[in-house]
């Protein structure tokens, strides 16, 4: 038992350094900054709680606040609104294994592009002569142009689109796990497809929606590229309050804002966790 204890502590070994290296002792550091002070353009390393003082009685602090939380609470309920039929159709509707596994490797595919790729992509898509714009007049459905730049709708498509991915696959791998014959029972008792859906499938399938949820709210509420480019400034979320003080070398106001990021992100996990596990079939 000894030698097996030594043995799985050897192997965990590497893995917990690097995790004690690039993320312990960075956020250890991030949290000593924050009780240092910024005055005159320089670090004071005096230790104080005035700049959580002056963040706290900040009305614009709880206004970035409540932006990120609006962001990821719009962001993730339209990635699982969207994310789920397309599991559901990929689950049911596609026989053929190597179809389906095209049609994975297809969905799976924009997690190759980066991030800021896919955004500037975005940027042209959503201009006043973009695609989505151009195709909206064509089908008579607007006369002028949508305003979806530089503003929060053009960051909330970006961001689902970006976040989809990631609500596909969890969602798909739990249906894979289905029990086909409650469904052909239901259906035997008279069931219809939409009593057999609500009373069955979906409550079977909510542990991949929470885990899907899950992903996609710490996701939104940590999302810095997006915000800051189909943003254009006028979206002020937490990261971006992070960066800009990083920027102006404000490490104890930036170190403050990103703790809060972190409170803010394991506080509303949480609460969905608690919240979910609630529902039938968690």
């Amino acid at each position: 038992m000894r030698i097996q204890g030594t043995l799985l502590w050897g192997l965990l070994a590497p893995a917990l350094g690097l995790m004690a290296l690039f993320y312990v002792v960075p956020l250890g550091v991030y949290f000593l900054n924050s009780f240092h002070l910024f005055r005159d353009g320089r670090i004071i390393p005096v230790w104080t709680l005035a700049t959580y003082v002056e963040f706290f009685t900040d009305p614009f602090s709880y206004r970035i606040i409540g932006r990120s939380l609006q962001l990821a609470v719009i962001v993730t309920s339209l990635t699982i609104l969207v994310a789920y039929p397309v599991a559901y159709a990929l689950h049911t509707r596609v026989a053929r294994p190597g179809v389906r596994a095209a049609l994975a490797l297809l969905l799976f595919s924009p997690l190759m592009v980066s991030v800021v790729v896919r955004t500037y992509g975005w940027l042209i898509l959503l201009a006043n002569q973009g695609l989505v714009n151009t195709l909206l007049r064509a089908a008579r459905v607007i006369e002028t142009p949508l305003t979806l730049l530089f503003n929060m709708p053009g960051v909330v498509i970006s961001l689902t689109h970006i976040f989809l991915p990631f609500a596909i696959f969890p969602m798909y791998s739990v249906m894979g796990k289905l029990d086909l014959t409650l469904k052909e029972a239901a259906r035997d008792l008279g069931a219809g497809w939409w009593d057999t859906f609500t009373h069955i499938t979906l409550p079977l399938t909510m542990p991949g929606v929470v885990a899907a949820a899950l992903i996609c709210f710490t996701l939104s509420l940590s999302a810095f590229v997006t915000p800051q480019l189909l943003g254009g400034g006028r979206v002020q979320v937490l990261p971006l309050a992070v960066y800009n003080s990083t920027v102006e070398i404000n490490w104890p106001a930036g170190a403050v804002a990103g703790l809060v990021l972190l409170v803010l992100s394991i506080l509303a996990v949480r609460a969905l966790n608690a919240v979910i596990r609630r529902l039938p079939g968690v």
